[in-house]
């Protein structure tokens, strides 16, 4: 299946290959054979089993990209998307500041005296002048019924989607990639569901998706062996016995063409 240079998830070829973007077909396909020389798993017969499934992915990798620059529209696109300046980053605009406004002087006016008690011309007796009235204090707010005055609601917690939910989605997904022979993008989607709800039938699924790439590779043994585990964790598993039955006309047609 060839990459669409408009789909962000696709890997760049070039860059695959260790490549600039502007090779021509012979330089690539001298690039994908070096590759190829380095990462084939016969080659890695005595490292462990994660260093040869890496070198797997890094093979098949190397495989996808040398089959899209073998077309020359879509070496031409890579070529030219490759060759567009990334637009840099827009400085985020500044708000002006306030200005700030000088602090009130203090009045120059002189501050009005109180008048003293007032003498009755009659008498002589002092009287005391009238104090202001007092204005009411606010009342503060009541709390209601059921709730301290000082404690503050609390906001409601958003739960986040369950885990089964989020693996039965992803499942789904790496169901259609399957039946669509897209066994790289199953792969990853049954992966992320085996870590997020680790199921027999997740793990059972991305064991058969890693067959399927040994066998699009005529590694019959590592794709017979990927089969029988992924039926050692899920027994009804229908589609490592007809991956099984794959491997079974595979390999007599390979014997017999040799």
């Amino acid at each position: 299946m060839s990459q669409d240079p408009s789909s962000p998830h696709d890997k760049n070829p070039f860059e695959v290959l260790g490549l600039q973007g502007t090779e021509d077909l012979p330089a690539i396909r001298k690039a994908f054979l070096r590759l190829a020389a380095q990462s084939h798993p016969d080659r890695l017969r005595m490292k462990s089993q994660e260093e040869k499934a890496q070198a797997l992915e890094l093979f098949l990798s190397a495989k996808k990209a040398f089959e899209v620059l073998s077309q020359p529209d879509k070496r031409r696109e890579w070529s030219d998307r490759m060759a567009r300046p990334k637009s840099a980053p827009t400085p985020a605009p500044q708000t002006p500041s306030a200005p700030m406004t000088p602090p009130a002087e203090a009045s120059s006016a002189p501050v009005a005296s109180r008048p003293g008690p007032a003498l009755t011309p009659a008498h002589g007796v002092p009287v005391a002048s009238p104090s202001p009235p007092t204005p009411p204090s606010s009342a503060a707010p009541r709390a209601p019924s059921g709730m301290h005055p000082t404690a503050e609601p609390k906001p409601a917690s958003r739960a986040g989607p369950l885990p089964a939910m989020v693996a039965l989605q992803l499942y789904k997904m790496g169901m259609l990639a399957l039946e669509s022979s897209d066994y790289a993008k199953a792969l990853d989607l049954f992966a992320k569901a085996a870590k997020v709800s680790p199921t027999p039938r997740h793990q059972a699924m991305e064991l058969v998706c890693r067959g399927h790439q040994y066998l699009s590779t005529r590694f019959f043994d590592r794709a017979r062996e990927s089969f029988e585990r992924a039926l050692q964790l899920l027994p009804e598993c229908r589609e490592a016995r007809a991956g099984l039955d794959q491997i079974d006309k595979q390999s007599s047609r390979y014997l017999k063409g040799r």
